[in-house]
């Protein structure tokens, strides 16, 4: 089980929207377009969000619902919203699906008393709620709903017993743990029942409480105790809505924290239980095997690749250049990668490229290319590379992503750059 925040913080969630196609993961919805997109919503409390300590306004927020957009493109075209609040009760949540429900634009006074918080935490509750219309209307096409909920309904009970004597503490925790956990799936069944009313073609999935203490800590195993009972009410939880035609699962993110001390960042003085990266990845992993049944990394790049590209889930056997600051491609390699119609005219140094209903006619070395027939102006324009015994039509990412109408998304943190037809 997580412990509530304590440390002082100025945080702005940031959310990432992206196009896409469909994943093995759900049926996805089309666009206007036809094509098929692959929709992830986030909910939930601050793991949700993404938090270390530390953070700021400036901060860019990379949790394991970031990492669970990747390992979507990794799969397909994909789409994300992130909806989670710092310091979110399960009570808030329900209080934020039934505003999404009515279609109405609440407040964070609307969904709990965040008085209690550090500052920072009311304005990004506000925000989001603000958005409940909005939130409706990406649930209405989700594919995939995941959260972290419960770290703060069950984190006043360690609260209360941390500053007790051993005895005391765990009477506490005897006392207090039946009737928070009842409370909580209480409020877990209404909020869920919400939640597949307003997602009802989305897989659902839950993370359970990790331990949040150390094992030198005297209540590790009181508490390592409770999670494991929490971990399988969840699981009971999720049978009897399965049997209702709610499709939730649950993500056991508690087995992977077990006594590993770089999962956290536990500060003995601050009590912030947070995960730190690796804690996230573990968390994203486990959430990813429960979805995908695998998690992907992009292979490792050699010395001189700045990046790498993942084109329909391969990655591409010529790599990336940057020129310029420009990333360029090329560009037979993506044809042969979408199973798209490839033409080079060796006379006038022209590649036509067709894919979608769209076709692409570029030469080497014009500052224009042909959008089905139409002229566009191309700031760098392509050019030849030897490629062992061939020469290759390099092109820049722009030409893939607006000419063919590609989804293209770079993620920084990888250093990858997915492109998916």
């Amino acid at each position: 089980m997580k412990s509530r925040l304590r440390k002082p913080l100025v945080f702005m969630l940031s959310a990432v929207v992206a196009v896409g196609l469909a994943s093995s993961a759900g049926a996805a919805v089309n666009d206007p377009k036809g094509q098929e997109i692959y929709r992830i919503v986030a909910l939930g409390d601050s793991i949700s969000v993404g938090y270390e300590p530390g953070m700021d306004l400036s901060s860019v927020a990379y949790g394991y619902a970031d990492r669970l957009y990747e390992q979507s493109l990794f799969h397909s075209r994909s789409e994300f919203a992130n909806y989670a609040i710092m310091g979110l009760t399960t009570p808030g949540l329900v209080n934020l699906l039934k505003g999404s429900a009515e279609s109405k634009p609440l407040t964070a006074v609307d969904l709990q008393d965040f008085s209690m918080y550090p500052d920072g935490v009311d304005d990004q509750a506000n925000s989001v709620a603000a958005r409940a219309p909005q939130l409706a209307k990406d649930l209405t096409n989700a594919n995939l709903v995941v959260m972290t909920i419960g770290a703060n309904d069950f984190g006043p009970i360690i609260n209360a017993a941390k500053d007790q004597s051993v005895d005391a503490a765990r009477q506490i925790i005897q006392d207090s743990f039946v009737k928070t956990m009842n409370k909580y799936t209480e409020d877990l069944d209404e909020m869920m029942t919400i939640l597949h009313k307003l997602a009802p073609n989305a897989q659902i999935v839950l993370a359970d409480q990790y331990n949040p203490l150390r094992t030198e800590i005297s209540l590790y195993g009181d508490i390592a105790k409770l999670a494991d009972e929490v971990a399988e009410k969840l699981d009971l939880f999720k049978d009897n809505l399965n049997k209702k035609g709610i499709p939730l699962q649950i993500a056991h993110v508690s087995s992977k924290f077990k006594g590993d001390p770089f999962l956290t960042h536990l500060n003995p003085l601050e009590m912030d239980t947070h995960p730190t990266q690796a804690g996230y990845e573990t968390i994203a992993q486990v959430f990813a095997d429960v979805v995908w049944k695998q998690y992907l990394n992009p292979a490792p790049r050699a010395k001189g690749v700045p990046i790498s590209v993942v084109i329909n889930g391969a990655e591409s056997p010529n790599k990336a250049v940057i020129v310029k600051n420009t990333t360029f491609l090329a560009i037979r390699d993506v044809a042969d990668a979408v199973d798209a119609e490839f033409i080079w005219n060796q006379k006038t140094k022209t590649a036509s490229f067709s894919k979608n209903g769209r076709k692409v006619v570029l030469t080497i070395g014009a500052k224009t290319i042909q959008v089905n027939g139409a002229v566009q102006p191309l700031d760098t324009p392509a050019y030849f590379q030897q490629s062992g015994k061939e020469l290759k039509t390099y092109v820049p990412l722009a030409v893939i992503s607006e000419g063919l109408d590609f989804q293209v998304v770079f993620r920084k943190q990888l250093l990858t750059a997915f492109i998916n037809s």
